[in-house]
């Protein structure tokens, strides 16, 4: 199967890509994204279009870029996430594979989109533990930041901190140790993909609503 895989710059896509790379029956073609067309970074995640690109280059796929307007509602979202799907079924591949865990309406959402435009869905790490997720992505040699938190989960001062085996040991036991309800996201820059690090730097850290942000470059 000839698949686009949704990249988001984090610890689990890494993890999901890895597992899809070393999956014989899937065939990845090229990452995905959609970045805020105002301020020029991935929703949530801070990282800037620039850093996107290198993470593309270093792990030597093509990257095709989705912009999405500020605030942007369901609406103009399917109608922008449709027109690229059906750009990759012309292209002929097959379906896109997300990193998506257990959230079960976030899937179904998913899915129905991807159904009206004639492609498959993959999840390769759904429904494994995620604090074996975590450990794994670790075990393997990756390598991430915390580039956002949710203050009502976690302190902001672990914005910029690494992802590794002392902030897992330090969760709260109602946050998920790979922040699959949005208590934090990560940016990975190095591990068995990358052919090489990438170099960034954090420029500042926002306030976002409920979230302490830090906005990656290059």
């Amino acid at each position: 199967m000839n698949i686009v895989f949704s990249w988001s710059s984090g610890k689990d896509s890494a993890m999901a890509l890895y597992d899809c790379l070393t999956n014989s029956q899937l065939q990845v073609k090229n990452l995905w994204t959609t970045v805020n067309e105002t301020n020029g970074s991935i929703p949530f995640h801070g990282v800037d279009t620039i850093l996107l690109k290198k993470q593309a280059a270093a792990i030597e796929l093509p990257l095709t870029i989705t912009n999405l307007p500020d605030n942007c509602t369901n609406k103009q979202y399917e109608r922008l996430v449709g027109e690229q799907y059906d750009l990759f079924r012309k292209a002929g591949l097959d379906g896109v594979a997300f990193a998506d865990l257990y959230l079960e309406d976030i899937r179904h959402y998913r899915n129905a989109l991807l159904q009206d435009h004639q492609l498959k869905s993959i999840y390769p790490l759904w429904r494994q533990p995620t604090l074996h997720t975590a450990r794994r992505f670790l075990s393997n040699g990756f390598k991430a930041i915390i580039t956002s938190v949710d203050e009502s989960y976690l302190e902001a001062d672990w914005v910029g901190k690494p992802f590794d085996a002392t902030f897992l040991e330090k969760l709260p036991q109602h946050v998920d140790p790979c922040g699959e309800n949005g208590e934090f996201h990560t940016f990975v820059y190095d591990g068995p993909l990358f052919s090489k690090a990438v170099s960034f730097e954090i420029r500042e850290i926002m306030q976002q609503g409920g979230y302490q942000t830090a906005r990656l470059t290059f």
